[in-house]
């Protein structure tokens, strides 16, 4: 009888010092006992030997969010707004990051048109000569910080970034569209027969405006007029939205854009060019245009 008091009570006292959800009961097997001991499971809570909790290993669950500008190329049927929706961006931001071939409202993207698409709601930006973080903050309307961090930039705000690099301007806000306008021009000529011969090395399609400016002025790229401006950039030519004689004028007067030769500047700041496929196909018409008349892109000058 002592023997079994005295067993009693030692199993009481020990019972006493084990933490909740380990007691020990008389009889039956406790297998949370042996977790104690050996290792295992105890509801929700992971142990090791001699009762050791072990931390489970936690799994991400959100998107990691990119930080790199995507190339897309435009499929058959699709619009700015199916493409913003898509990647859950502003159509805003996708012209900013376009500028050059969409900043005219009345411009929308084409299939095949290659165009570049924000990571997140910001405006990709290639960086040009002199460049840098607080200026771009400046011309964007955000924080340079907000900058630097985004594109893991770990030089002051004030550091030229590399010219022809690209990065991403989060929350940034560019310049005011161009709102779509008529053709308006001062004076019009009657349109006249071609009878051009092809440059060498024109390969673009015959009676297009593109195939008129390259027999005035030939051009080492191919595409849409819609793409000239931007081509014109990426081979290092001359670009701005002054007119001059011998210019190359770019313009969104339709959907694939429109390209003219500038015959000459009258000091009104009128200027006027010479076109193909602008009344008809293969019929070439002299413009005298207005500032301001027309949704201009801007004006190719030369390498």
């Amino acid at each position: 009888m002592l023997l079994l008091v005295l067993a009693i009570s030692g199993y009481v006292s020990f019972d006493r010092h084990l933490p909740a959800g380990l007691s020990l009961r008389l009889g039956l097997v406790n297998a949370q006992g042996l977790v104690s001991g050996q290792g295992g499971s105890a509801g929700s809570v992971t142990l090791g030997r001699s009762g050791t909790i072990v931390k489970p290993a936690s799994v991400p669950t959100t998107t990691v969010v990119s930080h790199n500008p995507i190339g897309y190329q435009v499929q058959p049927g699709e619009k700015l707004q199916n493409i913003a929706s898509r990647y859950g961006i502003s159509v805003d931001d996708l012209r900013w990051s376009n500028f050059a071939t969409l900043q005219n409202l009345g411009t929308d993207v084409s299939a095949g048109q290659a165009i570049v698409v924000p990571p997140i709601n910001g405006i990709v930006v290639t960086v040009k000569a002199g460049d840098t973080p607080q200026g771009l903050a400046g011309s964007y309307h955000v924080s340079a910080q907000s900058i630097l961090d985004f594109n893991y930039i770990r030089t002051d705000a004030n550091t030229a970034l590399v010219a022809g690099g690209v990065i991403v301007v989060p929350g940034g806000r560019g310049p005011d569209f161009v709102k779509p306008a008529r053709r308006v021009a001062t004076s019009f000529s009657l349109p006249v027969s071609s009878n051009w011969t092809p440059a060498t090395g024109n390969r673009f399609a015959f009676g297009f405006c593109t195939w008129y400016v390259y027999n005035r002025k030939p051009v080492p790229w191919l595409g849409n007029a819609n793409q000239w401006f931007a081509q014109a950039q990426a081979y290092g030519w001359r670009t701005g939205r002054t007119p001059a004689a011998g210019a190359i004028m770019v313009t969104a007067e339709s959907g694939f854009g429109h390209v003219a030769y500038v015959e000459s500047v009258n000091p009104d700041g009128s200027w006027r060019v010479s076109e193909m496929n602008f009344t008809a196909w293969d019929v070439v018409d002299y413009r005298t245009i207005r500032p301001g008349s027309i949704p201009l892109i801007g004006f190719i000058y030369g390498p």
